[in-house]
């Protein structure tokens, strides 16, 4: 995050050098027009961007009291996917487990999945599932039986779009984490 923050800062710096440098030689009138028109562009990505999000509801408190003793069912495995960080909080992320959509996580939210033992797959995009790109944000893996699985996912920017990471964390380091986020009810409750 503090790397980010430098990263905006010398980016802000930077447009501020490129805007005044472009008043001097284009002219106040024309650099004000290009700046409207930058900034309807931005509006329509975020619009697009935020028009794919869905009213999720939250579980009820007794079900996120019951979640954070991170104890499976028996003989079955728990899954939980935490997402708490800054960076696009606004935008949803999908989680998909074995082509079932599961739920949306905005931040900072986690959701809990019982996981039947066996082969799964697990796969977070951002939009319309048709729109998805292959590979993005895909773990695959075997789930046993009393086993808790928790993952972490994020938006990375990048030069252009964003990818989506999910990454496996420790239950120890993870555990306050999870105690400061709310937990989504999901549109699945085993798979």
């Amino acid at each position: 995050m503090p790397r980010n923050l430098i990263l905006y800062g010398l980016a802000v710096l930077g447009g501020l050098v490129v805007y005044g440098v472009l008043r001097s030689v284009l002219g106040g009138e024309i650099v004000t027009l290009l700046s409207l028109i930058a900034l309807v562009v931005v509006g329509v990505i975020m619009h697009r961007n935020l028009k794919t999000n869905r009213k999720i509801a939250d579980a009820p408190p007794e079900a996120r009291i019951a979640a954070l003793t991170f104890t499976p069912e028996p003989g079955k495995a728990a899954l939980y996917i935490l997402r708490n960080q800054f960076v696009g909080r606004a935008v949803g992320i999908n989680i998909e487990v074995d082509g079932k959509q599961i739920t949306q996580l905005k931040s900072p939210r986690f959701m809990r999945l019982t996981l039947n033992p066996g082969p799964h797959r697990i796969v977070a995009y951002m939009g319309a599932p048709e729109k998805r790109k292959p590979g993005e944000a895909l773990l695959e893996g075997n789930a046993q039986p009393g086993e808790v699985l928790i993952l972490k996912t994020e938006i990375e920017p990048q030069m252009v779009g964003v990818t989506i990471k999910l990454t496996p964390l420790e239950l120890e380091k993870s555990r306050a984490d999870f105690q400061k986020t709310r937990m989504v009810a999901n549109d699945v409750a085993e798979v």
